[in-house]
């Protein structure tokens, strides 16, 4: 869990990390939260008024009540929500969102697309998820759980992610799954044998992008298969909201820079004729604060309605 405290213009001014330890429950996790949060209010600079909490988590999660939907990754936590009585041990309101919806958001405010009224964040890591932002209003659903899109079938009778979709964007393109498919065609030697020491249990997908570009077929095979994977999952968003920003983060990214243009024709191999002259993808610039942007930039868009 990180903490930042964040003025209106996107600096941070203080910012803390912990570790989240899900398995020790959400109260816990909220004690430990209020703290830290604590602490990074202390970083106020004199006479500055701290507005209220904004919470970026993974889901499912409802937004209004912030309660969880069966979080496969927060162990023990669905059916609660920490809102209450986070809000009520620090005294001031708290807005809780989708981590990726507030990643989008925080590209409109503070990224390469600002001002943008349709824009689409994907982030690719350890899962697959995706944030909406459509006529300058963050997409929700009717439940919380609009811009799931890591479940999206793009290669029907494949991989299947942690929770059994077959085929989906998730279980075929995030770092585990690149991670799996080079496990399973591991050979005994060529580059991405000496980066994993032999081991395939070793291999993770940075290892798979290095020893692509060292010339080792297994893993250039892999990431052929990977960008095919993410070009029919973005080509699907593309043609399904039609976004002015297709904007992709994750740790994944890094690797997939180093094939921009591949990624970019795949894209367009897999949209409508419309975007033949090329798709408006970015690569975020704003990193790992790309969280701690959209959730001050939701506790700023909340307070003003009050």
């Amino acid at each position: 869990m990180r903490a930042a405290l964040v003025d209106s213009q996107g600096r941070i001014i203080g910012r803390g990390a912990i570790d989240t330890l899900p398995e020790s429950g959400i109260d816990n996790a909220r004690m430990r939260l209020a703290r830290l949060l604590e602490s990074a209010r202390a970083t106020a600079p004199d006479g500055a008024e701290v507005v209220g909490v904004g919470v970026s988590t993974a889901g499912p999660i409802r937004p209004a009540t912030g309660t969880y939907n069966h979080p496969p990754n927060l162990t023990g936590w669905h059916g609660k929500t920490m809102k209450p009585s986070l809000a009520e041990s620090l005294g001031i309101p708290v807005w809780i969102g989708h981590d990726a919806t507030l990643a989008a958001l925080a590209e409109t405010r503070f990224g390469d697309h600002i001002g943008a009224e349709n824009l689409i964040y994907v982030t690719i890591s350890t899962g697959v998820g995706g944030g909406i932002i459509a006529n300058g209003e963050m997409v929700t659903g009717a439940t919380g759980g609009a811009g799931e899109v890591g479940h999206i079938t793009v290669r029907p009778g494949a991989y299947s992610c942690n929770v059994g979709c077959d085929g989906c964007f998730e279980g075929n393109a995030s770092g585990p799954a690149i991670a799996r498919a080079a496990r399973d065609r591991f050979q005994n030697d060529g580059p991405l044998a000496v980066l994993a020491g032999g081991d395939p249990m070793n291999i993770t997908s940075q290892m798979v992008f290095d020893a692509a570009d060292e010339g080792d077929t297994v893993a250039q095979e892999v990431v052929d298969i990977t960008i095919e994977n993410i070009g029919i999952g973005l080509g699907g968003l593309m043609n399904t909201f039609d976004p002015e920003a297709l904007v992709i983060g994750g740790g994944v990214v890094q690797g997939l820079q180093r094939h921009w243009e591949r990624l970019n024709a795949s894209v367009v191999e897999h949209a409508l004729p419309r975007y033949e002259n090329g798709v408006p993808l970015t690569a975020t610039r704003l990193g790992d604060d790309v969280s701690l942007l959209g959730a001050a930039q939701l506790a700023f868009r909340e307070a003003r309605k009050l």
